[in-house]
């Protein structure tokens, strides 16, 4: 009777083995090495765990210096491939930091390869905020999707790490590779950090936006009370910004400037700064020719040392505080402690050109 049992049974027994061999061995073509796509819901990593992304046994891509570099000081790691080498997978790891002579942090100029090499990038932060511990970037735009992320490792150390994925041909294995793919832009999506919130008057979230706008693709990194990046190979930095009232009232309308304000406010920034060699007085900025807006603008640049200093002096409208900025960069000292004219020269034309172009997007974005 319960051989009869049994032999009753077998039918549906075997299309449930089938089924369940079927379920296993999927997406086509994954190999026998795929784990069954249940593991989903098994605590896995998948941003750190390759294997558990692509649900198959990863190889070494033939072509794996083929998507660039991370640059600065990171170590790679031999890129891995998958799903008939559409998924990819590319790893670094470094100290992070401030590397000896560099401007900024090893982060920063991750940051900075990251957002160049991804359009979808736009919208994120321009500068490295000294505060993240972990970060991410999502593209989905263009025909071969990319994630990147950042993170610090509890040693210490961070690592940086690259997915790429082309899409399959084959409807049903795509569906299967988007549900995997998935699961990895939820896990980056919580390694993003998002940028302080706004805080402070208007005009002093207007300047922080201002060098946000300013700093484009360039590197750039800032903190709570810093702000630096590189220009043409000079490292430079705020090291005063904000808002205030100046040593004497500065006009906010053009035509209300006279020379002798002017004259007046020299004198006044010699006495604060008695050892400094003045290359360019307090002086107003000439406007634009084709500029609908604004009013005056004044700056000046000088030497203390090595160091080289330029200052914007912009008066709002009406009762409004004036917004000060003042841009550093060290430069390599001779023997009597000061630059070459060679260096000083170059450095002060990439300089005045950034002070020049900060007071333009001002003018133009915010005036």
């Amino acid at each position: 009777m319960i051989q009869a049992q049994h032999a009753g049974n077998a039918g549906p027994t075997v299309f449930f083995l089938c089924a369940c061999l079927l379920f296993i061995t999927w997406p086509p073509g994954a190999g026998a090495a795929a784990k069954p796509l249940r593991s989903a819901t098994v605590a896995v990593d998948v941003a750190t765990d390759f294997r558990s992304l692509a649900q198959q046994q990863p190889w070494i891509c033939a072509d794996e210096q083929a998507n660039g570099t991370a640059g600065g000081s990171w170590t790679d790691r031999p890129a891995e491939c998958a799903w008939q080498s559409r998924l990819r997978m590319r790893s670094w790891n470094g100290p992070g930091g401030l590397q000896p002579g560099s401007c900024v942090s090893a982060q920063a100029h991750w940051w900075a390869w990251a957002r160049a090499a991804t359009p979808a990038a736009a919208g994120v932060p321009a500068a490295w905020r000294t505060a993240w511990s972990s970060q991410s970037i999502i593209d989905e735009s263009a025909p071969q999707k990319r994630v990147v992320a950042i993170r610090r490792l509890e040693n210490g150390q961070w690592n940086v790490t690259e997915w790429r994925w082309t899409p399959s041909t084959r409807a049903a294995t795509r569906r299967w590779q988007q549900e995997r793919w998935t699961l990895l832009v939820l896990r980056a999506a919580q390694l993003r950090q998002a940028p302080e919130p706004e805080y402070g008057p208007p005009e002093a979230r207007k300047l922080r936006t201002l060098l946000e706008t300013n700093l484009g693709p360039r590197v750039g990194e800032t903190g709570s009370h810093t702000w630096q990046w590189k220009a043409d190979g000079l490292c430079l930095h705020v090291d005063a910004v904000g808002l205030g009232k100046p040593l004497m009232h500065l006009p906010y309308a053009i035509d209300d400037s006279r020379l002798e304000q002017r004259a007046a406010m020299q004198v006044q920034l010699a006495r604060r700064h008695p050892k400094a060699t003045w290359l360019t007085p307090f002086n107003l900025l000439p406007t634009p020719a084709n500029a609908s807006r604004g009013g005056a603008q004044f700056h000046a640049m000088w030497l203390e040392g090595a160091d080289l200093k330029g200052q914007l002096w912009i008066p709002t409208k009406g009762d409004g505080p004036l917004v000060r900025l003042r841009v550093t960069t060290a430069l390599p000292a001779a023997a009597d402690g000061q630059p070459d004219a060679p260096t000083l020269e170059r450095a002060r034309q990439v300089l005045q050109r950034e002070l020049m172009t900060l007071a333009a997007r001002w003018r133009n974005e915010h005036d």
